[in-house]
């Protein structure tokens, strides 16, 4: 409740007072009115009348007199005084002043208007206020992301899981909770939750991601298994189909790589950095055939295109990378807190294909990002040739980026034709 509310209340309150008790003040003059307004008022106008037609000689002294007594015996009958001093006080007794009901009026009204508020008004405020509260906290639950981080909404999840069981579903979301932050080895156990409860090959493929993340971004022989058992589920799968060309790859299945990876060739017509990509891998997998003695159809052959392949001997992409930082920004950190310097694919996967860590204390610096940094074979900037180079200033040290933290990018159309990238640090991170 402000100030400003309540100068208005009191203000509305004085002019309702002032024009209830305004008439009950005002009679002072009101003895003129009535005898102006009085039957005396009326003789008098009659009679001036009745003597100027006399006087002009409309009418004879006769006829004078006769009117006269006529307008005399009406005003007997209806003054009730025999005088103008006693008639005046009559009528006027109707409109007399009324000081003690315009001073009740004055206390009162006032005193009952506030009463009604703060019974009525005050009471409404209140819930109002109370589902206003009620609907921020609706809103806050139903956007997480606001809420709280997503570690804590992870372990939430994860208790209730534990507490109170779930669908598959839920499990699933727990798994990639756990994969963003990190935790490869909870992620698992929380896909395999989800997989016993029904086959489901997207399931099967994120838990395998998972161990391969978590096993140096290399898939396990178990890891394996569950991208084969996806394939069965779903041979058209292309999410699948390319898990099973990487993982047939890593097992040293060349042609069952060059398999699976050559059924995606379609859309690696319609998308050049899934072109990039299949290359990349078919390309290794057929020269590694070649150098076994076997014959192997030619790349361009394979995918049925005519794009130049990727030179992966010369080392791939590199990116020289000078990152700075506004002294604004520089002003709320300190010295020592973790600066990330990183690419991910403009459209892709959102795991960093190449990284770089510093401190503040380091900036300015430039750094170089390649494709020997990729955290997963064939997860490299030339595998996808359009990047975000993103650098970021955190106090936290998590990889993850939260609110709070201050951001630069710039986004690579094609790595092999960039060298060098500037960065300014100097946007927020809702």
């Amino acid at each position: 409740m402000n100030i400003l509310f309540w100068v208005l209340l009191l203000l509305m309150l004085l002019v309702a007072v002032v024009i209830v008790i305004y008439p009950l003040l005002r009679a002072r003059n009101s003895a003129a009115i009535a005898y102006k307004d009085s039957n005396l008022g009326l003789y008098d106008d009659k009679l001036a009348e009745l003597e100027a037609d006399l006087g002009e000689g409309r009418i004879e002294h006769e006829q004078y007199q006769l009117a006269r007594q006529e307008i005399d015996r009406e005003l007997l009958q209806d003054i009730p005084a025999e005088s103008r001093e006693t008639a005046s006080i009559h009528y006027a007794k109707q409109v007399k002043r009324q000081p003690g009901l315009a001073v009740m009026i004055s206390v009162f009204l006032p005193m009952v208007a506030l009463l009604v508020y703060m019974k009525l008004g005050m009471h409404a405020s209140t819930e109002m206020q109370h589902t206003q509260g009620q609907a921020q906290t609706q809103a806050q639950a139903q956007q997480p992301g606001k809420a709280g981080s997503l570690e804590d909404m992870t372990r939430s999840l994860s208790e209730r899981l534990q507490q109170k069981g779930g669908s598959q579903e839920d499990w699933a979301m727990l798994g990639r909770a756990y994969k963003h932050l990190g935790q490869y080895m909870m992620s698992v156990k929380a896909f395999e939750q989800a997989v016993k409860m029904g086959p489901n090959a997207q399931i099967m493929i994120e838990q395998s991601e998972s161990m391969a993340l978590g096993n140096n971004q290399r898939f396990t022989p178990e890891a394996r298994a569950l991208v084969m058992r996806a394939l069965e589920l779903e041979p058209d799968n292309l999410n699948v189909l390319w898990f099973a060309g990487v993982a047939e790859y890593q097992a040293g299945n060349y042609r069952n790589s060059i398999e699976h990876l050559s059924r995606l060739s379609e859309q690696g017509k319609k998308d050049p950095e899934v072109e990039r990509s299949l290359r990349l891998y078919i390309d290794k997998a057929r020269n590694a055939l070649v150098a076994a003695g076997e014959d192997v159809p030619a790349t361009d052959e394979i995918l049925g295109a005519t794009a130049a392949p990727v030179d992966v001997a010369a080392g791939g992409a590199s990116l020289q990378v000078k990152v700075d930082i506004s002294n604004d920004v520089r002003s709320r950190f300190s010295t020592g807190d973790t600066v990330f310097v990183y690419a991910k694919a403009a459209a892709g996967p959102k795991m960093p294909l190449a990284a770089q860590r510093l401190t503040l204390q380091q900036l300015p610096a430039t750094v170089t990002l390649d494709d020997s940094m990729a955290m997963m074979e064939g997860m490299s900037m030339s595998a996808f040739g359009n990047v975000v180079v993103s650098a970021r200033v955190t106090t936290t040290g998590s990889a993850i980026a939260k609110a709070g933290d201050y951001i630069g990018q710039f986004n690579v159309k094609d790595v092999s034709q960039t060298e060098l990238v500037n960065i300014q640090i100097d946007t927020l991170v809702q």
